[in-house]
């Protein structure tokens, strides 16, 4: 596997010459910052100018509302300004970055041999699907079910439960057919504009896929105690199989990857971390480098042990810091536990936009995250993760116009 030449819109050209100059030692190019909107710079020009190693006029402010914006399209109360290509409209009335609504995979993939068929059904008054992969050695099913008050679903069932399911997921990525498809990121990127960087999403990493999609935490931790070796040669199998997909993503417009791994400490420990997700982050993370891009780790979960481990692999940013009282890292001890390097991207945890929680209490964290790291200098202020579905919308606002007043640089 060698790096890739890549391909970027103009507008983007600075940003991969940036990091191409930064390795190689030469004098980067940086983007000119241009008014736009009435503001100084873009939501795209502030965090850009994190990645790199530039001072924006204020600290960036990015919301991920696309889990608030489905329940209430789900539930018919998604205001008709903000529906289709309105989307746009309700970050710009909001004031907040788009990044995530702007998450794309430059790929179409299939598993060449395998029938994969989906059913929806009831049962008990729940309403359920089942997704079946069938193949010559075996047949994996996953079951999940459609939670209504909460707009989304849960897994009822993973399809990998036994070392003869390992087998099987194994037979199938020996088959993965990968087809480069850049015409909905270019197109996105054309959409979006200046209001949310359109990032790459390359699958999580083989032992996270494992734990979040194909197996989950308990028939991993049953699988790595009971097959270890037959757990290490289906990640292998995987990571190999991907090559075409990073292969593609590093030929991709987007200047952004995301590595969506929701990575917790309270299920990956240092140890962990260390012997099932650090080899495969010291091939993709040099590979994407070369190719340009910078690059994001979706965290989301307890973190004091894992940051230092994470940035050791060279990856740029940490996303989705959530920090006490919902984590388990003040705000004021984020900097220590990450060491100088990674940019920390995060600080407002989504249960303070719900009507559970005080307004005061937002407000509160908000302004410790920029009163903290004003001169940090690596620091970039999210929802951590999403914005909830009975999420107060006008709490998004607040946040923005706080940062207008207080994030100044």
């Amino acid at each position: 596997m060698v790096p890739c030449e890549r391909t970027l819109s103009p507008r983007y050209t600075t940003v991969a010459a940036s990091r191409a100059g930064a390795s190689a030692g030469g004098t980067q190019r940086h983007l000119t910052l241009q008014p736009w909107g009435g503001n100084p710079v873009t939501h795209n020009e502030r965090l850009l100018a994190v990645f790199r190693g530039e001072r924006p006029d204020v600290i960036p402010w990015h919301a991920d509302l696309t889990y608030w914006y489905n329940a209430q399209r789900a539930w018919g109360r998604l205001p008709e300004r903000w529906q289709g290509e309105g989307v746009r409209q309700m970050y710009v009335d909001l004031r907040t970055g788009g990044h995530g609504h702007a998450l794309f995979s430059p790929w179409k993939q299939q598993f060449e041999g395998t029938e994969t068929v989906v059913e929806e059904y009831e049962d008990g008054g729940k309403r359920l699907q089942r997704v079946e992969w069938r193949t010559p050695v075996g047949t994996l099913t996953q079951i999940k079910q459609y939670e209504p008050e909460a707009a989304t679903w849960a897994y009822r069932q993973y399809p990998v439960r036994s070392v003869q399911d390992l087998r099987t997921l194994r037979w199938m990525y020996e088959r993965l057919n990968v087809t480069p498809d850049f015409e909905p990121e270019r197109q996105a990127m054309e959409f979006w504009r200046d209001g949310g960087v359109p990032s790459s999403v390359p699958p999580r990493s083989p032992m996270a896929h494992l734990l979040v999609i194909w197996a989950g935490v308990t028939n991993t931790a049953y699988a790595l105690a009971d097959a270890p070796e037959e757990v290490e040669k289906t990640l292998w199998t995987m990571h190999e199989a991907e090559d075409p997909i990073y292969e593609a993503i590093c030929q991709a417009p987007a200047p952004l990857v995301y590595f969506g791994e929701n990575i917790t400490g309270e299920v990956v420990s240092p140890h962990l971390f260390d012997r099932w997700y650090r080899p495969f982050y010291e091939i993709r993370v040099p590979q994407l480098h070369a190719a340009g891009k910078f690059i994001f780790v979706h965290v989301d979960g307890t973190f004091r042990n894992i940051l230092k481990p994470l940035a050791a692999t060279g990856v740029d940013c940490a996303q989705s810091l959530t920090p006490a009282p919902v984590g388990d890292v003040p705000v004021s001890e984020m900097r220590a536990v990450a060491g100088p390097n990674l940019i920390l991207w995060g600080g407002v945890p989504a249960a303070f936009f719900s009507p559970l929680y005080p307004e005061e209490a937002l407000i509160a964290i908000v302004l410790e995250c920029l009163q903290r790291y004003r001169d940090d200098g690596k620091f970039m202020l999210c929802v951590c993760d999403q914005v909830p579905p009975d999420g107060i919308i006008e709490r998004v606002k607040l946040v923005s116009d706080l940062v207008e007043e207080h994030g100044r640089l």
